[in-house]
This record gives C-alpha cells, structure tokens and sequence, in this order.
C-alpha cells in the first residue's frame, strides 16, 4: 500500500464524531517525518482524517477549506457535511486519470446530526454509520473497531475507541508510529484534544 503511511480512523455515536491519527511519513523503509499532520478543520463543524502522499493530502486539504470559505462567502452560510464531501468526491473524481494518493473520513455535526463518510482516492464516498479507518494499518485499526464499538457509546468512549485503535496499528505496523491525535466534532464545533487529554486515552 505504497503512499498510503499511516492510519486514521473515523468513529461515530449519536453526539459526534471522534477521529484519530497517528504522525509518522514514511518512504519505502525511511521514515521521513514523525509530526506529519492527518487531522484537519476544514470548517466550524466539520473534520476530516487523510492518510496518504504528504503533498497531496495538504493539497486537497487546501482545496477544500477554499471551496468552504468561498462556499460561505457566496451563500452567508456554511456548507454541509455532505456538500462537503461531495465537492471532495468531485475533486478526487476529475483527477482519477492521475489521483491524489490520498484516502481518509469527512465527518461533521449537520443539522439532522452527526455524518461520516469515507472516501476512496477516485471520489468513491460511502456515509458510515458507525466507523471507518484508512491508511496501510487500518486493517489492524477495524479489528479493534468491529470488537469493541458499541451502538449506545458517547463520545468520550468514541475518543478513546478511536485513540486505542490507532496505538494497537502503532504497535503492529512498521508504517504507523509516533504520536496519536484525536480530534472530537459536536454541537459546540471541531476540537482538537491536547497531549494530556490524549494521553488519558490510551491508559
């Protein structure tokens, strides 16, 4: 799964949306980087996670915060998960001919609630009810996922499912390493969690 380092994981519940990462770039067997960035803001209610080339997930990140703001320049309003993630699909499928290398979630608070999606590096998009994991250990993350995900969990426990399946693909795949963020979206907005906050997770 050359391009696709790392993991990111998407979990869902009925107050939000928890998505973790880990932060390490590799090439081949060279470890490029260990404060690369998977998580993102991309507006006041709405996340994404994006494992993949570097480059491209920051050029696609950048793409689509400028097509939110202009989105909310034009309208008065900001846009919807599910605009969002289209206009992302549309990208990814106008440059299927020579992709992005990138595969991730885009999850928001809407107004009939929490949303999850999951993209694929062509515009694929499938709305997940539950969780959704990307990146070279996301088949080590869904493990963790389908055993220990629960229908009535808050978001809290979804923080910590989703912290606990990105440090069992840390110590399992040789391309997913360093840190573990965690960023949680509900009705007050995207937040980033702090070291400490993370740290409390995965004890």
């Amino acid at each position: 799964m050359f391009g696709f380092t790392g993991t990111i994981v998407g979990v869902r519940c009925k107050d939000g949306i928890a998505l973790a990462s880990d932060t390490r770039g590799t090439s081949h067997y060279l470890v490029l980087s260990k404060r690369v960035p998977k998580i993102f803001k991309l507006e006041e209610f709405i996340g994404a996670a994006i494992s993949g080339s570097s480059g491209d997930v920051q050029s696609f990140v950048s793409m689509l915060k400028a097509e939110a703001n202009l989105y909310r320049l034009n309208r008065g309003h900001p846009i919807s998960t599910k605009g969002l993630v289209q206009v992302a699909s549309n990208l990814l499928f106008g440059r299927r001919m020579f992709p992005y290398i990138v595969a991730g979630v885009i999850s928001g608070m809407d107004a009939d609630g929490p949303c999850l999606y999951f993209l694929d590096p062509v515009g694929g998009k499938i709305e997940e009810e539950k969780f959704a994991s990307a990146g070279s250990g996301s088949t080590i993350a869904y493990g963790v996922l389908e055993q220990m995900y629960r229908e009535d969990m808050s978001l809290d426990e979804c923080a910590k499912l989703a912290a606990q399946s990105i440090k069992t693909a840390i110590e399992r795949d040789a391309a997913t390493g360093d840190r573990t963020v965690v960023a949680v979206i509900d009705k007050k907005g995207y937040r980033e969690l702090s070291e400490d906050e993370v740290a409390n997770l995965l004890k």
